[in-house]
């Protein structure tokens, strides 16, 4: 008898990696084939991911709902997430590349709804920070996924009843990456955390975005009865970006470098003025989290309940910021 099918979109991503990953492992209960969705399914990674037997690796062009369509046919379970995309940002625009998510996510979710044989799709988003503020916070890699959540709510759409939002904390490893990186001072030996941010507020981190990514999912479409129709809070840990600074210091501490890691709260004209059009877009970010902090990620549910890593028994399972950064490679100072 055939495995039913899991379609997982961006499968090369991390989070799409992750749900891979913890459905091949023997622990899960839930047996499914994966079809793993890229554009690009000539690359290396796509090539080794189709060499298991339970993965089926197909091209998507997630610019066409006919492409998205066609690649949906017969799935079960959908885990759908999209990619505000950096080369777009920096040729194009913020502007641009909301629109181009906004497209992505709305082709989905109309594809999604034609596919008669699906029980559950798994929504990767963000709150809409524009509703929940009053219109005081602009954030286009937030914006850009609202179009496609209303759509799934839209009755015509009959996914509501089908669908469980998925809210993906911080990134702690986003310390790897421009405009997150903390500056770093030669001559002082020091790294400097630097945003438009409260020292003390805290906001929900996932941790490891890869690994946890994948036990949220499969606990989601393990437990539908406690998942569909819900939002579930992707947070491992709740941190403020000086606890983010003292788990930095551990890792240079275990580089030994010698280096003193501290936290900068600075504007944000000062943060766009030295990260550019990545800097407006994370530093409008923090000062939202600044305003609403521990509640960012849970505001705006449109009347769905909450669910957390504790309602669905994997609280003790994930892996949490500080393992998280301890266990990557970082970039050393001559």
């Amino acid at each position: 008898m055939a495995l039913p099918i899991l379609t997982v979109v961006c499968a090369l991503g991390k989070q799409g990696r992750g749900v891979i990953s913890a459905f091949l492992e023997d622990k899960a209960q839930l047996k499914v084939h994966i079809r793993a969705l890229t554009s690009n399914p000539s690359s290396s990674s796509a090539q080794e991911l189709a060499k298991n037997p339970n993965v089926s690796v197909v091209q998507v062009d997630l610019a066409s709902l006919e492409s998205t369509e066609s690649a949906f046919q017969g799935s079960t379970y959908i885990f759908a997430n999209t990619s505000f995309d950096g080369a777009t940002l920096m040729a194009k625009g913020a502007k641009a590349t909301e629109e181009l998510e906004s497209i992505h996510k709305l082709n989905i979710t109309r594809a999604a709804s034609r596919i008669t044989t699906l029980k559950h799709l798994v929504w990767s988003t963000l709150p809409d920070a524009k509703e929940a503020s009053g219109g005081k916070y602009y954030i286009p890699h937030f914006q850009s996924k609202p179009a496609g959540d209303r759509l799934v709510l839209d009755a015509e759409s009959g996914l509501s009843d089908k669908t469980t939002f998925l809210r993906i904390g911080m990134y702690g490893s986003n310390l790897l990456r421009d405009p997150h990186t903390p500056i770093y001072s030669a001559d002082m030996n020091t790294h400097t955390v630097q945003y438009p941010i409260r020292p003390d507020v805290k906001f929900g981190f996932i941790g490891d975005e890869v690994i946890n990514t994948g036990i949220y999912v499969r606990a989601i479409l393990e437990q539908p009865e406690k998942t569909i129709g819900r939002v579930l809070e992707g947070v491992a840990d709740t941190l403020s970006c000086t606890e983010w600074a003292a788990i930095f210091q551990k890792v240079q501490d275990k580089l030994g470098s010698g280096s003193k890691v501290s936290f900068k709260e600075c504007s944000l004209k000062e943060y766009e003025e030295k990260w550019g059009e990545m800097g407006t877009e994370v530093g409008r970010m923090m000062t939202y989290f600044n305003e609403f902090g521990e509640r960012s990620f849970t505001i705006s549910t449109w009347g769905w309940p909450i669910v957390t890593a504790k309602d669905l028994g994997i609280k003790h399972d994930l892996r949490s910021t500080e393992e998280t950064l301890l266990g990557l490679e970082w970039p050393t100072h001559d």
